[in-house]
């Protein structure tokens, strides 16, 4: 059997199922009917060409505060049609859908209602009713480059449809829809789908609506723009979505219908913002000081391994550049007094620190910045001011004789030191004064002992020589005087 006999049968068996499940409740006495359903399937038109996407309103004749319904099964002949897409319909905003499509030749839909509170009455949103035909949802069909002749889109099950106070309405469908497919040139130039990546656009979506308007933060200089048409052999073109400019850009999206004749263009009115700063945003370091944040210049210079994101400061979601393992992120800011330039500002401490490639440097889990050598605090012995070269810049600092670097910084906690500067890592560590450790305490240790064996020396010397005297006059005694 061909695969094609397979999947008929696969439907039938599922059709089956389904229309089981449908009248299993009833046989078992678990739900009392209440009035009837009746879907039913409608399209614009019912001839199309190849490639082309048809949309099928899926339709019932009331909907009586349903709050459940499906699965509604939708067959179709997958040899003569793809599938494209299903629709909600918008009345029925406040469903909630679930939409299976993944075997080819059927599509099932489930819905059912959210409660949804009122915030201004704090009563709960009544579910949708209308006397009237009611359209529940769309399915959108194109057909295959080989489609050829009449086929049809039937209801295969409609499922189950209850109320809101529990009770289960009987459901049917009219009938089928039949579809001729001809084998004619296409001349339809509209759109199937059209959105931006990452964008919202508005309004939604119609292919008969060719205006929209979108709009983009100041760091978005290009957008993708995905446009489907609803025949597979019209012919899109896409213009202006690369280098945007600053405040309102238009991007085009030309429809070329397969006849090369007719053709549609749809526009996107694309705003880029020149300001994405938050309007008052800011803040006060831990010295009173008021920052303002300011809009990036384009030629900023930012040190390696730093990247753009952003983070709540004060209560305001802004623009910084930020780097794992480092709590302090580099915030372009004015403190009211000097030109807005770049701070390290480290939220835990609200320390602030002007960023300078000359004093500033990105050590492990902290940023360290150069400060003038404060009254009081002595210069290590041996060292005298000098430079290093540092991440590509001379910076000020002391040097020894054996050429050791150290620099006193101040880090972004507020805790100033000496740091020295190891070239083999190329990483700043604490620095420690030999003068008042280890060295001092093993000279001093070195004396004591030195002492120490200068004195056990004497007293050997001493001991020996009374020995020695004390030896000799026993054997050799003073003769006694007569």
């Amino acid at each position: 059997m061909s695969r094609r006999g397979h999947r008929s049968i696969l439907i039938r068996v599922m059709t089956a199922l389904f229309a089981a499940l449908a009248v299993l409740p009833y046989a078992f006495g678990i739900v009392s009917a209440d009035g009837t359903v009746v879907l039913s399937l409608s399209s614009q038109t019912q001839t199309v060409n190849p490639g082309d996407t048809i949309t099928i309103n899926v339709t019932c004749d009331e909907f009586d505060s349903i709050t459940t319904f499906g699965p509604v099964l939708i067959t179709y002949d997958d040899t003569q049609f793809d599938f494209v897409s299903v629709t909600p319909a918008d009345v029925l905003s406040g469903y909630n859908f679930t939409i299976d499509s993944e075997e080819p030749g059927s599509i099932t839909v489930s819905s059912s209602f959210i409660e949804v509170i009122d915030e201004e009455t704090g009563n709960t949103i009544a579910p949708f009713s209308a006397a009237v035909e009611t359209t529940l949802f769309q399915v959108s069909l194109r057909a295959t480059v080989d489609a050829d002749g009449d086929t049809t889109v039937n209801i295969a099950s409609t499922g189950t449809f209850k109320k809101a106070d529990g009770s289960v309405l009987s459901s049917y469908s009219s009938g089928a829809l039949t579809i001729n497919i001809a084998h004619g040139v296409s001349t339809d130039a509209t759109l199937a789908s059209l959105s931006i990546e990452g964008i919202t656009m508005t309004p939604a979506f119609d292919p008969q609506v060719f205006e929209y308007s979108a709009t983009v933060s100041r760091d978005v200089t290009s957008i993708v723009v995905n446009a489907v048409p609803n025949n597979l052999q019209a012919t899109v073109s896409i213009d202006g979505a690369d280098e945007l400019s600053s405040g309102e850009n238009i991007v085009s999206i030309h429809v070329l219908a397969q006849d090369g004749i007719r053709w549609k263009d749809y526009r996107i009115f694309v705003n880029r913002q020149e300001n994405y700063i938050p309007e008052g945003s800011g803040f006060v370091d831990t010295f009173g000081v008021t920052y303002t944040f300011m809009t990036f210049p384009a030629n900023l210079s930012i040190p390696e391994g730093f990247t753009q994101t952003t983070r709540t400061i004060n209560g305001y979601s802004v623009p910084v550049f930020a780097k794992d393992g480092v709590v302090s992120v580099l915030v372009y800011v004015y403190n009211g007094t000097d030109n807005p330039a770049l701070y390290f500002y480290n939220p835990v401490s609200g320390i602030a620190e002007a960023y300078t490639p000359e004093s500033t440097v990105v050590t492990v889990g902290s940023v360290l910045t150069a400060i003038e050598l404060p009254d009081g605090v002595t210069l290590p012995r041996g060292f005298s001011e000098g430079t290093a070269e540092i991440g590509g810049v001379q910076m000020q600092g002391y040097v020894n004789r054996d050429g050791n670097f150290i620099c006193y910084m101040r880090n972004d906690m507020g805790d100033d030191s000496f740091y020295y500067y190891d070239p083999d890592t190329g990483t700043f560590y604490l620095y420690k004064s030999v003068e008042q450790t280890a060295e001092r305490v093993y000279r001093n240790m070195f004396y004591l002992f030195l002492m120490l064996s200068v004195l056990q020396s004497i007293f050997i010397v001493i001991m020996t020589y009374a020995i020695r005297k004390v030896v000799n006059n026993r054997t050799n005694p003073r003769p006694k005087r007569v």
